[in-house]
């Protein structure tokens, strides 16, 4: 269908095509969040809402759960029902008292779900002046090649120019994300990055996408499948086009986001209902933060300290106090839907077998998971999400073209932008970019853009340079700087100019 719009020079229906088979049931849930029934009480509201999060989860149960574990009764335990018996016993227990409550409140209007409109959302508007978009999308059959669609807006006319690439360039690209997942993980990977990072941008062409961006100044990357694990703004690119962009010439393979700051989307669709968002009112910033639940983070523990001088109100779950009882009180959660900034300084992980398994971890070896998340949490002002923890920012690549991660649990929840990590992150880096980050971000017009600006910082800053800032702008205190320093003795200088301790964390959303 894609090939076939293409083909008839009908590119927005080309583009369109794309985006109805990505994120579905995400941007679903994101349409109808908020819709009620007209005569609804608030109480009755909180109970629409807890009835579609709870339709929701044992949904996306039902998709994710392992083909092993949805099997019939054996023989035995002939009485005992199968799980998948049992998510979908619940799921129409649900359904049905959600239609009880329908029938009750009588409006005839009213439908349990939003429909995705078969249209683009305003291209005009959800593009900024000077900024591109490209969406990629990679068929499920490799011999159908892969697509990469350029947006650009000028004045008022929006240009969508499709870039079909064949089946011999799919199998580039298929190897160099076979090799760069290869052996995620391990000490050989750190050492491969910057050569597989070659490779990719050379795979996707990179500088064939980008040679008539002469007046773009920012970047929306929309991923697909297996590109939602890739570094996609670290990935070196030839000076030519970054020079014709106006960021003048230098070496050969510099980062793309050193000629454009880049925002990542899962789709145009999730980015336009980010956007509609109502406006924060900036006076005030409020802070919540977990830190370091299992007391094994010590630059996390301090890190929120750190943190804490910086916003006001605030409020911390230290520790061992850092439980899912915690988190569930009522003054807690209180203060949850006021924050425009949440923090999670903590152990994390990611099932890439099972995204419902994806967690942050608590204290008392307690698991924030995704259904957690997307059942319980509520942080409808949340401006900024920082996942200053592992593997964060993975998304399920494999089952569906859905977008299904803890950053997709949080747009749920209420974040307009998630920054998170592709992967185990170097813990004083981390902690370094991210103090970096919530510093500058006041002066930039945005997380994306302060964001890179915090990680060229980390890249280029010296030992010397990032002990005399966490003294003298961070405000730590002499035992802090001193850790700092006995830990930088073990790097060269600059100690975090290789991409591997730098370019790990994302800006997805606003």
């Amino acid at each position: 269908m894609v090939q076939a719009c293409i083909n008839h020079q009908d590119y927005p229906q080309a583009l369109l095509t794309v985006e109805r088979s990505k994120s579905r049931t995400l941007i679903e849930l994101l349409d109808s969040a908020h819709l009620y029934p007209k005569n609804a009480t608030d109480e009755q509201k909180q109970r629409i809402s807890d009835l579609r999060r709870q339709i929701a989860m044992y949904q996306q149960q039902l998709a994710y759960t392992s083909s092993n574990t949805l099997t019939p009764t054996t023989e035995n335990n002939p009485n005992q029902p199968s799980p998948e018996t049992l998510i979908r016993q619940q799921l129409q227990a649900a359904n049905q008292q959600f239609q009880d409550l329908l029938t009750e409140l009588d409006d005839p209007n009213f439908t349990l779900t939003q429909q995705v409109p078969p249209q683009l959302p305003d291209l005009r508007r959800l593009l900024p002046p000077q900024t591109a978009l490209i969406e990629w999308y990679l068929p499920t059959e490799a011999d159908s090649g892969f697509y990469a669609f350029l947006v650009t807006r000028q004045n008022e006319q929006i240009q969508i120019t499709p870039h079909p690439f064949n089946a011999e360039d799919r199998q580039h690209l298929d190897q160099a994300i076979s090799d760069y997942r290869s052996d995620y993980g391990q000490p050989s990977w750190n050492q491969q990055l910057p050569q597989r990072l070659e490779t990719l941008s050379a795979a996707l062409q990179l500088p064939r996408l980008l040679g008539d961006l002469s007046q773009i100044q920012q970047l929306i990357l929309i991923p697909h499948r297996e590109l939602h694990l890739i570094p996609l703004h670290a990935l070196p690119v030839p000076s030519s086009p970054l020079s014709r962009a106006g960021r003048g010439a230098g070496g050969e393979g510099k980062p793309l986001q050193d000629g454009f700051p880049v925002q990542y989307a899962p789709s145009c669709q999730i980015l336009n209902t980010l956007q509609q968002r109502p406006p924060l009112n900036r006076e005030t910033v409020p802070f919540f933060a977990i830190q370091n639940p299992t007391e094994d983070l010590n630059y996390a523990e301090w890190e929120v300290e750190l943190l804490l001088r910086q916003f006001s109100p605030h409020q911390v779950l230290r520790r061992d106090k850092a439980t899912q009882e915690n988190l569930s009180q009522p003054q807690t959660q209180t203060f949850l839907e006021q924050s425009h900034a949440v923090h999670f300084g903590c152990h994390g992980e990611f099932d890439d077998r099972n995204p419902l398994n994806a967690y942050l971890r608590l204290a008392n070896q307690e698991k924030l998971t995704f259904l957690d998340i997307f059942n319980r949490l509520n942080i409808p002002l949340c401006r900024l999400l920082v996942l200053s923890a592992c593997k964060t920012g993975l998304v399920e690549t494999s089952h569906t073209d859905d977008y299904v991660g803890l950053s997709s649990a949080f747009f749920y929840a209420g974040a307009r932008t998630v920054v998170a990590s592709l992967w185990n992150v170097d813990e004083l880096a981390a902690t370094l970019v991210t103090l970096r980050l919530y510093q500058i971000l006041p002066d930039y017009p945005s997380v994306t853009v302060a964001l890179q600006a915090a990680q060229t910082w980390l890249r280029g800053v010296s030992c010397d340079d990032i002990l005399h800032w966490l003294k003298h702008e961070q405000k730590a205190t002499p035992e802090e700087v001193e850790e700092v320093e006995d830990r930088l003795i073990l790097f060269n200088d600059p100690p975090f100019a290789e991409a591997c301790y730098w370019s790990a964390f994302t800006a997805t959303g606003l």
